[in-house]
């Protein structure tokens, strides 16, 4: 019983945090993702402090503070898709474990991980945070004119790793774009990652995700 709460916090944990983005930030998506293989992929590593974990990124994302990237918004953003982005992000920061921002100025594209306290988890348990996912979209669209359209979801894993993947289209009229939003839980080596990648095209980004090191 005990295991079974533990794992229902840590589900439950994850509601507050799976709002998508809404905000039509000026991006492009990385356009040479679905055309490279993991051998000759471009990028560059990225280290977490506080776990040693390496992230794979393309070569033109840099590291932004919570306080840099909510800058950068302001100036790209109405007011109103900021308070939607910087809400999304508080969130973020306020979930056990830290956040790391990356933004790629060349296409506009935001990738953004959060190291998590470790738990294994099974398809299942994807079940009910699919389950998450759509009741806040639900939520988001009675305030809204958003539309989430579900590109994927899809689990994998072994009693070693385990691996939950969304992806969602949102459109809506008073949206000036498109926006793909992918999300990624990753369990391994005692360590769990959650993963947040914003585009306006829809990107495959499982070839650098699978170069990810935790240790």
């Amino acid at each position: 019983m005990k295991k079974y709460n533990n794992l229902l916090l840590h589900i439950m944990n994850f509601k507050s945090i799976f709002y998508l983005i809404l905000i039509s930030l000026i991006t492009l998506s990385c356009n040479n993702s679905k055309k490279t293989t993991n051998k000759n992929l471009p990028g560059t590593y990225h280290f977490l402090e506080d776990t040693g974990t390496q992230v794979f990124l393309p070569e033109d994302f840099e590291r932004y503070s919570l306080t840099k990237y909510q800058r950068l918004l302001d100036s790209l953003t109405t007011k109103k898709e900021y308070e939607i982005e910087s809400e999304r992000l508080q969130s973020l920061s306020k979930m056990d474990g830290a956040l790391y921002i990356y933004y790629n100025k060349e296409d506009g594209s935001t990738f953004t991980i959060n190291t998590r306290p470790y738990f294994a988890f099974t398809k299942k348990d994807a079940t009910q945070l699919l389950g998450l996912i759509t009741e806040n979209n639900d939520k988001v669209k009675e305030n809204s004119d958003a539309k989430f359209t579900k590109i994927t979801a899809k689990y994998g894993g072994d009693k070693n790793q385990q691996l939950f993947k969304t992806v969602y289209k949102v459109s809506g009229k008073s949206m000036k774009n498109d926006v793909y939003n992918a999300s990624y839980i990753i369990s391994s080596k005692g360590q769990t990652v959650f993963i947040q990648i914003s585009t306006l095209k829809e990107v495959n980004f499982d070839p650098y995700l699978e170069k990810i090191i935790l240790k």
